[in-house]
């Protein structure tokens, strides 16, 4: 191939595919200097101390799934603590009632679907520092650019008044936080969506747009080294010593 169509070809790559190189660069360098755990609001985790169920008069499970519907189907039971209480979470199926409900260990009362209020009490006993909540905002859909995207539903987004912008998104049927969102994990979010190429859902790595680009920014790479190749003082040198 002739010089002067290697260095056409490696002119018009560069400047189509030259600012998405950019994007890809830029988004690594923004993804190395963060540390994931801060990314997800795991270092703003209160940390407590191992409940200990033993000083509890915990009911045998059976005398919460006998009062189930007779349609519903016990798939999964799970003892875990709620504020700081022993709680049975059943996992159900064969119904349109919710697909998780979670009763109190101790007297049996069915918890779920809990309400804005313990919402509330559930993020701030999860939340590292003692802070004010701005507001609680029920969740029932969200679109494809959401911060909370892909996760169950409905939900209770819990924001935080802390100078992260942490917002904690707290099932209503299971009574636990299910993710925490935060500036930096926004930051993070937005380069992730520019690194994906994926500017309808953010995380399809299989869409043709990445795919195409890809191959192009690889053919501009190459392109670049057979026009190194070609103008190299080196092989210049060899050429003529043949």
């Amino acid at each position: 191939m002739k010089l002067r169509t290697w260095r056409k070809i490696h002119r018009y790559l560069g400047v189509v595919i030259g600012i998405q190189l950019f994007f890809w660069t830029l988004s690594g360098v923004v993804f190395s200097w963060n540390s994931i755990q801060a990314v997800r609001g795991e270092d703003l985790i209160r940390e407590h101390d191992p409940i200990n169920l033993k000083s509890f008069e915990i009911i045998d499970c059976g005398m919460v799934l006998k009062n189930l519907p007779s349609e519903q189907r016990v798939e999964r039971v799970l003892l875990r603590t709620m504020l700081d209480r022993p709680v049975y979470e059943v996992s159900l199926a064969g119904s349109e009632q919710p697909a998780v409900a979670i009763f109190d260990a101790v007297s049996g009362k069915q918890l779920s679907p809990i309400d804005a209020e313990t919402a509330q009490e559930i993020a701030k006993h999860d939340f590292a520092f003692d802070v004010a909540v701005n507001q609680v905002e029920r969740v029932t859909e969200t679109g494809s650019h959401s911060e909370y995207r892909g996760k169950e539903l409905p939900a209770y987004r819990v924001e935080m008044n802390h100078p992260s912008g942490t917002s904690i998104y707290v099932s209503e049927s299971r009574g636990a936080v299910t993710t925490r969102r935060n500036n930096q994990w926004r930051v993070f979010d937005f380069f992730w969506m520019l690194h994906t190429m994926d500017y309808q859902g953010r995380d399809n790595f299989n869409q043709w747009l990445l795919k195409t680009v890809s191959v192009f920014g690889l053919v501009t790479v190459v392109s670049g080294f057979g026009l190194w190749a070609k103008t190299s003082p080196i092989f210049r040198r060899r050429r003529k010593n043949k």
